[in-house]
């Protein structure tokens, strides 16, 4: 008998709507991939300085919100947080969610290790499941 896999997801976003998505999201996922014995956990953080402390846990793969409200209030938090990830083990899979609207912070944070950056808007949706589905089984299936 085959033991379940289980890949660990932090999802780091301070929007707790935002959060319900993703984690809808992520069952939809568990459903379509439960013959394949995989499956999807994930734990939530709502700051950068809770999401750092928990590294250790070895993550699989990080949903980042680029805006993270941290003890500073530092509006580059996710940059930061991303290179903590990537120096911490340079394989976790790192997909930036973010409202914020930049190419050139786009640019930036794929060039330092993200693996994607998806906006927040009408597209991010559909967007953010297939990205989820091609690393999950391309990866670890």
């Amino acid at each position: 008998m085959h033991q379940t896999k289980e890949i660990k997801v932090f999802i780091i976003e301070d929007d707790f709507v935002f959060i319900e998505i993703l984690t809808n999201i992520i069952d939809s996922i568990n459903e379509e991939i439960a013959e394949k014995k995989i499956k999807i956990v994930y734990n939530t953080y709502y700051s950068a300085k809770e999401a750092g402390f928990e590294l250790s846990c070895n993550p699989d793969i990080v949903l980042l919100d680029y805006f993270i409200m941290d003890d500073e209030l530092n509006a580059d938090t996710g940059t930061k947080l991303l290179r903590d990830i990537k120096e911490h083990d340079a394989s976790i899979e790192v997909i930036v969610v973010s409202g914020q609207e930049s190419a050139d912070v786009k640019d930036d944070l794929l060039k330092k290790g993200a693996t994607a950056y998806i906006s927040k808007d009408e597209n991010s949706l559909a967007t953010l499941k297939p990205l989820l589905m091609e690393i999950v089984t391309k990866r670890f299936a």
